[in-house]
């Protein structure tokens, strides 16, 4: 049976209906934000036909990691999924057959991520996907987002040169950054999983820019906007 998490949220969450660029001036400082974490799953490479399968989200204010909020679905588009991509996200037939409609799930993750700066690593592949799901629902997604990818590569540039700088540069993948930023890894392309994981890269990711003056939200978009 396919895995669902569903907490509550506190009413303040639950009625925020304000982007959250417009909940939030430039100059508010990073550990005022209130991020969400996403990560997704989805059935193939092909962007004409992928769908989303699962979604797993977690929330954050500021550098604090809110551990009974998160968000965790597995959806059903009613598409065949191909063997290459079960390898990938391990989601069964089975598994799909018993997740739920896209558009309740799609509902319950914009209430969960009103009012929220998003923060993803490769951000721009769930947006992008999540975008094109939401259109289906005569549904946007305007929250500001934050890629870990981006801000990591930054932090990179601005260390001195050294003879692996170029490597250091194009291995940003998760798990290599996990290793990097001594944080532990379980399960790979888990959606909740993945969220978890660039939640704590997240938390690590804000002490740097803050030690490199990058102090309120409207410079960490200028640096990580995907």
């Amino acid at each position: 049976m396919a895995l669902k998490i569903h907490l509550r949220l506190p009413g303040w969450i639950k009625g925020a209906a304000q982007p959250a660029q417009d909940l939030y001036p430039p100059d508010t400082p990073l550990r005022s934000v209130r991020y969400v974490v996403i990560d997704t799953e989805f059935s193939s490479r092909n962007r004409r036909s992928n769908r989303l399968l699962s979604v797993g989200a977690v929330t954050m204010d500021g550098g604090c990691i809110r551990m009974g909020e998160q968000f965790y679905r597995v959806l059903n588009p009613g598409v065949e999924v191909a063997a290459s991509s079960v390898v990938v996200h391990q989601l069964r037939p089975s598994d799909i057959e018993q997740g739920e409609s896209p558009p309740a799930v799609l509902a319950e993750l914009r209430d969960y991520i009103a009012g929220a700066v998003l923060v993803g690593h490769f951000v721009k592949l769930d947006f992008d996907l999540l975008r094109k799901e939401l259109q289906a629902t005569e549904s946007s997604l305007d929250n500001p987002a934050i890629c870990t990818a981006r801000v990591h590569r930054w932090l990179l540039q601005k260390e001195s040169y050294s003879e692996d700088m170029f490597h250091r540069l194009e291995k940003v993948d998760l798990p290599a950054l996990a290793k990097v930023y001594n944080i532990e890894s379980r399960e790979a392309h888990h959606a909740l999983d993945d969220a978890f994981v660039t939640a704590r890269l997240w938390q690590k990711m804000i002490y740097k820019l803050e030690a490199r003056g990058v102090l309120t939200l409207a410079q960490v978009l200028k640096v990580g906007s995907p």
